[in-house]
This record gives structure tokens, sequence and C-alpha cells, in this order.
């Protein structure tokens, strides 16, 4: 979905405010990057257009962006790089 299109979409939903589904604040307009994980796999989604929590932070993608995203990660349309990242050990406390 291409900026002019999720502009359109959004301004139609405009009518109704979203709310967050975790604490029911009103969600925020953003674009830059999201990480997912699916099926145990990490995918960086980069300038993707995306509503936010400002409260919780809680973050969702449009239905048609995420039809976007899983179609191309089903068609194998991504570019795989090596990416480093800090890692913790989680045995704190």
């Amino acid at each position: 979905m291409n900026p002019e299109e999720w502009d359109k979409d959004f301004k139609r939903r405009q009518i109704k405010i979203m709310k967050c589904a975790a604490c029911h604040n009103e969600m925020v307009k953003k674009k830059g990057e999201l990480d997912l994980r699916i099926e145990g796999k990490l995918y960086l989604v980069r300038n993707v257009f995306y509503e936010e929590c400002p409260a919780c932070g809680e973050k969702v993608l449009s239905p048609k962006v995420s039809q976007d995203l899983f179609r191309k990660i089903k068609d194998r349309k991504f570019v795989e790089k090596t990416v480093k990242i800090p890692v913790l050990d989680g045995t704190y406390g």
C-alpha cells in the first residue's frame, strides 16, 4: 500500500478514532520500522505505516498492510541481510 492509499484509508477511518486494545488510549498514525516475528523468524519491516499507542507502545498494522506483508513473506519478496543485534541472557533476578 502506497502512502497516498494509506492516507486515504486512514482519513476514511478518522470518523471513528482507533483506540488501543491494551489500554484504550487513542492511537497515533506513524511511519517507521517494525520488527515482526512470524513462525519463529524475525523480519525487519522498514518504511511501514502503522498506528501506535503513545501510552503503552502497542503497534497495529492495517489489515491491508498486514496482508501485503504476509504475501511478500510467503512469496519470498524480501532481501535477506545480516544484522548485528544485542542479545541478553534472561537469567536475571
